[in-house]
């Protein structure tokens, strides 16, 4: 099981008590990724998807985000303000099953960008009273600078060309985030639409975000069998981490929930 979380500490920590609440047996083995931020949903499911490959057994990932535990106390300024309305609460747990027991997408590969000169655009510091977020109004406009590269990047391996994809899972951290990646990857609107509606209903819910337009899409619109998709997060750093999906038969289980490999 991978917990992937940004927000609060605790030992024992919630990777630990999930194990009697889910029934999983004692001997699971656990790992945390911890702190960072919002693109943390794909270097979880890198993580997860490794241990599928390596041991041909199931993997849990948990996505866990409580940012309203961090929340300042005034006075606010106007990006705490901002902050502090964009951002929501969400948990969410995906399976992820070797490809002979899973009949869901198929993680193809991954690929990151992690741009240090811009770091000081994204942060989020302990303070003294608690976590304290910082979000400059230049991210979307690096997003998109940087978006379209990291993209060819993630393709071009497997000869495969951006208009070649029609599903694309971008991560609600902001309408204008949204609004980057739409631009500079020359999306049709309807692309992006769930995005828009995860933004809208939850706000930004970090690390949680991606698999909430994920779980919409694949119960709307799932890969077809054979079909591309990528997902998309951005975090701190400034961070940008990227994953190409391939549909499979049956990519949305018995059960109705996406079924990952």
């Amino acid at each position: 099981m991978c917990l992937v979380s940004s927000t609060g500490y605790g030992t024992p920590g919630v990777d630990s008590r999930l194990l009697p609440e889910l029934g999983l047996r004692p001997s699971t083995r656990r790992l945390l990724v911890g702190h960072m931020g919002c693109f943390a949903a794909l270097p979880g499911l890198g993580a997860c998807d490794d241990h599928v490959r390596a041991h041909g057994s199931a993997a849990l990932l948990v996505n866990l985000e409580l940012s309203s535990l961090h929340l300042q106390p005034p006075p606010w300024d106007i990006e705490q303000l901002v902050i502090n309305s964009l951002f929501g609460d969400a948990a969410t747990a995906a399976v992820l099953r070797p490809a002979w027991r899973g009949n869901g997408p198929e993680v193809v590969d991954l690929a990151s960008l992690t741009a240090h000169e811009h770091e000081g655009h994204m942060s989020w510091h302990v303070g003294d009273h608690g976590f304290l977020m910082g979000l400059s109004a230049r991210v979307p406009d690096l997003i998109a600078e940087a978006l379209p590269g990291l993209v060819s990047d993630l393709l071009g391996p497997h000869g495969v060309r951006v208009p070649e994809v029609g599903w694309w899972a971008v991560h609600p951290g902001g309408r204008r985030i949204i609004d980057a990646a739409e631009g500079s990857l020359s999306l049709e609107p309807e692309q992006v639409a769930p995005s828009r509606e995860v933004l809208r209903r939850l706000g930004n819910c970090s690390s949680a975000g991606l698999p909430l337009v994920m779980d919409s899409m694949l119960r709307s619109a799932p890969l077809d069998e054979g079909e591309y998709g990528v997902a998309m997060t951005f975090g701190p750093g400034l961070t940008l981490d990227t994953a190409l999906l391939r549909g499979r038969e049956g990519t949305v289980g018995d059960d109705g929930r996406g079924d990952h490999h």
